[in-house]
């Protein structure tokens, strides 16, 4: 069974309070008038019976006219929400743009409900973050999935074309390189040619014994005479020694070598104009070949497709530094005043820009529901949301007209 709806049970006892108001007022009448005798007390409440019955008969014309036709009878300009609905929704749409949703009325309800501070100490609770960064993580994911990976590669693609048109990339890998360098980048991967390289070495020795032996052979006709497959093998092994000592020591004259190339090539891709210049060749190049620019694309999907994954997973590194993010800047927000007020004048200016170009679309929002609702059904809804308020209307009128009556007839009782 559906329980009864409190507006509609509502306005139907208001209406039954205001129509007895006006019942009373013609019992009133009709006794005085057949059974009170002719006296001073039965013309007062004639008076006063006549007068509320008139006000409360006005009262309902006027907020029945509102919605329907009272009787039922074609009085002109009655019905007036059923024929009048479209206008009014422009109207209502106007009014609330015009006087609400202004930029300076939300600018001052920002700064006075000091909504930055709230919302910044709302987020700088872990959990609080926790939770909307698993909701971040989740959009950021949907979005990636269902991105055209195509259209994604593309885009990056022309942003590099673009980027590499109007400028040069040469001092941004020189700065990338020394930083690189000063962190110690390049130690694991020396590790890992120096252990390959001996690894190969003694795996190899017997096949490339004859190949170095030549390649000394050739040097000069002295190194020819002197060359023996036992100095061949003594080559081979102090190399596999050597590269033992580089893996093992960080300070080994190679590696110190190595840096001091690096760090030189990082120096003259951000000072040297030739280097720079020839790096930028080499980068177009590789951006225009067919070849490179399919491992590009492949670079690019698998990038994509891996933060989809990382961002899909809600135990992942990178949702959990997003959290972090989140929590960190809603504590900044909510103590530090700088960063508060900064917050608080990119978001002012978001609304006021947002309400200016968009402010419109409310009144035609407004507008277009309830233009969609038939004209009966609208007559009712808002009949409902303020039908009950406008009953007091009728009672007030029954009311201030038997008062009305009373005075009206007492100050002409007082006229000579």
């Amino acid at each position: 069974m559906v329980p009864p709806d409190p507006s509609v049970s509502g306005l139907r006892r208001m209406k039954a309070t205001a129509t007895a108001f006006l019942a009373v007022a013609a019992a009133v009448y009709i006794a005085t008038t057949i059974w009170l005798p002719s006296s001073e007390l039965r013309g007062f409440l004639q008076a006063g019976s006549e007068a509320a019955m008139v006000g409360g008969l006005a009262d309902w014309f006027a907020v029945t006219a509102l919605f329907r036709r009272p009787l039922g009878l074609p009085i002109p300009h009655t019905a007036l929400v059923p024929r009048k609905k479209d206008e009014l929704a422009t109207k209502l749409g106007e009014f609330v743009t015009g006087y609400f949703l202004t930029p300076e009325a939300l600018e001052q309800q920002i700064v006075e409900t000091g909504l930055v501070a709230r919302v910044g100490a709302w987020l700088a609770d872990p959990e609080r973050a926790e939770h909307l960064a698993g909701d971040v993580s989740s959009a950021l994911a949907a979005a990636i999935g269902a991105a055209d990976t195509a259209s994604v590669e593309d885009y990056v693609l022309e942003l590099l074309r673009r980027d590499h048109a109007r400028r040069s990339y040469a001092p941004v890998l020189g700065r990338l390189l020394a930083r690189a360098v000063d962190g110690g980048a390049q130690r694991p991967l020396v590790d890992l040619l120096a252990q390959r390289a001996r690894e190969y070495l003694a795996a190899h020795q017997a096949a490339l014994h004859p190949t170095v032996r030549r390649f000394i052979e050739e040097r000069h006709w002295v190194a020819a005479l002197v060359t023996t497959d036992r100095l061949v093998t003594r080559v081979f092994r102090d190399a596999i020694v050597e590269l033992e000592r580089i893996e093992r020591q960080p300070d080994h004259p190679v590696r110190v070598a190595l840096e001091d190339l690096l760090r030189r090539l990082a120096f003259d891709l951000c000072h040297d104009p030739d280097a720079a210049a020839r790096v930028d060749g080499l980068v177009g190049r590789l951006l225009d070949d067919p070849q490179a620019e399919a491992g590009l694309r492949e670079a690019i999907g698998d990038a994509v497709e891996s933060v989809r994954v990382s961002l899909g997973d809600p135990g992942s590194s990178l949702t959990a530094r997003i959290g972090g993010m989140i929590a960190h800047m809603g504590e900044r927000a909510a103590t530090e005043p700088k960063f508060h007020d900064e917050v608080e004048g990119w978001l002012r200016g978001v609304v006021g820009w947002t309400v200016v170009r968009y402010g419109n679309e409310v009144t035609a929002l407004i507008r277009r529901q309830v233009e969609g609702w038939p004209a009966v059904a609208a007559s009712r809804r808002i009949e409902l949301a303020v039908g009950r308020d406008l009953q007091y209307i009728r009672l007030n009128g029954t009311v201030v007209g038997a008062l009305a009556g009373l005075a009206i007839h007492a100050v002409g009782l007082a006229l000579p």
